[in-house]
């Protein structure tokens, strides 16, 4: 708050204007008075009061703007440049050579453990969880890939015709063995001929509502009566998963 001491009126023809050092508060000045003072973020904030209330904006010398809280817009933002959300959450994660060939029993749901990240805007996705959490309610997308070991014993990358790997994404289950109640979206793919030693991949992509906290994981389900394993060589580009933020709600 600005002290009585604190002010130095500037007289003009129709209203007072008062330079303040720090925060005016509505007690402090009179109905219609403005007052100006230089604020944190290197701009002049302009105050006014009328009809009882604060009323703020501020002055740029660059041609910069500052908003403290919320911009409502009833019709287009139109921009030139780039759009820069610097918080919207993102995420890209995969399998290390840590979780190298992880191994999916027959006709059990598995968690992927998803344990290195390439990005991860906002800090949202657990390694050790192998989850990502929403900050805020909003329209997610995701995308995930798994590719299908052909070779890490004489079993996998077996697969009899009309055989089933599928890929899920699940929210707030947390555990290794999802159930279909916690299923949000899925992929089914069905083996068209016998393969042998071969690799197969599963993917999938969606957009979930989800609401602040909800976290999501991958699981995948195979029937070829084997334990197939997923494939990664400690790169990003072959059992993957990546996600971020459309929109907040």
């Amino acid at each position: 708050m600005a002290e009585d001491r604190q002010i130095r009126k500037l007289i003009n023809s129709k209203q007072d204007v008062m330079e303040f050092n720090g925060t005016p508060s509505k007690n402090s000045l009179s109905d219609g008075q403005l007052a100006i003072t230089k604020s944190n973020n290197s701009q002049l904030a302009v105050y006014r009061k009328k009809f009882g209330k604060l009323w703020k904006s501020y002055m740029s010398y660059d041609g910069s703007q500052y908003v403290d809280r919320n911009i409502i817009v009833k019709n287009n933002i139109i921009y030139n440049g780039y759009l820069k959300n610097q918080h919207y959450p993102a995420f890209k994660a995969y399998i290390s050579t840590s979780a190298d060939d992880q191994a999916i029993a027959d006709q059990t749901k598995v968690r992927i453990t998803f344990d290195a990240e390439s990005y991860d805007v906002g800090g949202n996705y657990d390694t050790s969880a192998y989850k990502f959490t929403a900050p805020v309610a909003g329209i997610y997308h995701f995308d995930v890939k798994i590719l299908w070991d052909n070779n890490y014993d004489t079993n996998v990358g077996d697969w009899d015709a009309e055989e089933r790997h599928d890929l899920y994404l699940v929210k707030n289950d947390g555990n290794a063995n999802p159930t279909s109640g916690n299923i949000q979206a899925g992929q089914l793919d069905l083996v068209s001929g016998t393969i042998t030693d071969n690799y197969v991949m599963s993917s999938l992509s969606s957009d979930l509502k989800l609401d602040a906290d909800d976290y999501m994981e991958v699981a995948v389900w195979q029937n070829s009566g084997l334990t197939q394993r997923t494939f990664s060589n400690n790169v990003h580009y072959w059992s993957a998963w990546t996600g971020h933020l459309i929109t907040a709600i």
